[in-house]
């Protein structure tokens, strides 16, 4: 689950308590550490106390849950958010070799600008599926238009899909 909006992380949640998968990394931004709390977790870390260690524009952290526990791992931010955030995902992928597919949350304007990241940085070896927050997706399509933080959310995207266009060949693994 991607960082950002915190309809990401419940619906991933939900997936996780539907059977989905034995396994939800959920990445955590800085701004959204405070926050992490009123997610409910069985045995949620004490993200704030982490992060006051961590200088702030640093605290960006993967926070792994499954049956037996639940890790912090702080991962490194560039300026290209979506593209450093899944370069942190392949490496943990790469660590964690045992895992064959992945299923990524996000949020549906969102979504083509991580495949295109994908596409670049996770190993073909790990299947991977796209799935987007279904209550957030319906009322963006259907409305985004008149609601202006929609229709700043949605431009502000298609400027990130041709910034991530262009720079794509610049950008390395």
């Amino acid at each position: 689950m991607l960082a950002g909006r915190e309809c990401r992380k419940r619906f991933a949640l939900e997936l996780l308590r539907n059977g989905w998968a034995p396994t939800l990394l959920l990445s955590v931004g800085r701004f959204e550490v405070r926050r992490f709390s009123s997610l409910g977790l069985a045995r949620s870390p004490d993200l704030r106390a982490v992060a006051s260690q961590t200088e702030p524009r640093l605290r960006h952290y993967f926070v792994k849950v499954d049956s037996d526990a639940t890790e912090v791992r702080r991962i490194p931010v560039g300026w290209w958010g979506t593209w450093s955030e899944i370069q942190a995902f392949s490496n943990w992928l790469r660590e964690h070799s045992r895992i064959r597919s992945a299923t990524i949350v996000s949020s549906a304007f969102h979504l083509r600008r991580v495949r295109m990241c994908c596409r670049r940085l996770v190993s073909g070896s790990t299947r991977l599926h796209f799935v987007a927050v279904p209550e957030e997706h319906r009322y963006l399509r259907e409305h985004w238009w008149r609601d202006a933080r929609a229709r700043k959310l949605v431009l502000a995207e298609f400027l990130k899909i041709a910034s991530y266009q262009a720079l794509g060949s610049g950008l390395t693994a």
